[in-house]
């Protein structure tokens, strides 16, 4: 009976472990990047496989972001008193999750290459790579959004080099890519503005402000409103 007990609580532990690990990939953001770049895989044509490739290099890379900025935060997130954070609870410790990115990060590697071969591949590999830039020095200066725009620049070549024709991403995709990428940032960054200025954790929202980063977060989806109409009306999206 205590036998079974124990057996009970470890399967309670390992199972309350594996969810702190999961949510610390920050799982909503996650979620919503690997099926935006799994279906858009599907949509130029990119074989089951290549498909499958896709969704396996994004989603390495992905969790590794995730983890890598828990483990950067963690001490400004303590600091602050956030206790909604799975490091600060001490639910996982900065160093399970450092060897996870790590693994996650070796994957990504091979797996990028196999998926959209060496350019794209390689474009891939630098979104992450700005990605952790962003989340290592970036995050809290004024060029936080930079990393945002890079990466999702970078997107298009990953993707539509993962389809069967040698497709390549317009001018138009590429500068729709930034600044959706730059709105992302600034949807993620005001909810924390006050947290982050009392922190003195920099970022492009918390120098302009709150009322000066929404103007410019609605001026930034004005202009990302029409590049995708241009994109769309006049199929500014890829040459062959």
């Amino acid at each position: 009976m205590h036998s079974r007990g124990q057996s009970k609580h470890r399967q309670q532990r390992a199972i309350t472990a594996l969810r702190t690990i999961v949510i610390a990939t920050h799982f909503p953001q996650t979620v919503a990047m690997v099926s935006a770049i799994t279906v858009s895989a599907w949509l130029v044509g990119a074989t089951p496989i290549r498909i499958v490739l896709v969704m396996l290099a994004t989603l390495c890379g992905q969790v590794a972001v995730g983890w890598t900025n828990e483990i950067v935060d963690a001490r400004t997130d303590s600091a602050s008193g956030r206790t909604d954070k799975p490091v600060t609870r001490g639910d996982v410790t900065p160093r399970l999750l450092g060897i996870l990115a790590t693994v996650a990060l070796a994957l990504a590697l091979p797996l990028s290459i196999l998926a959209a071969g060496w350019l794209g591949g390689f474009a891939h590999i630098l979104a992450v790579a700005s990605a952790l830039a962003y989340n290592v020095k970036l995050s809290r200066t004024v060029w936080s959004w930079m990393p945002y725009a890079v990466s999702f620049a970078l997107l298009p070549f990953f993707v539509l080099q993962s389809a069967p024709r040698n497709l390549w991403p317009t001018a138009t995709l590429i500068g729709l890519a930034a600044c959706i990428g730059v709105i992302a940032h600034l949807f993620n960054a005001l909810p924390d503005i006050e947290r982050d200025r009392a922190a003195r954790v920099g970022g492009l929202a918390v120098s302009l402000g709150a009322v000066r980063a929404r103007i410019l977060l609605v001026g930034l989806m004005f202009v990302g409103g029409a590049m995708l109409v241009v994109t769309i009306v006049f199929g500014w999206a890829t040459s062959a």
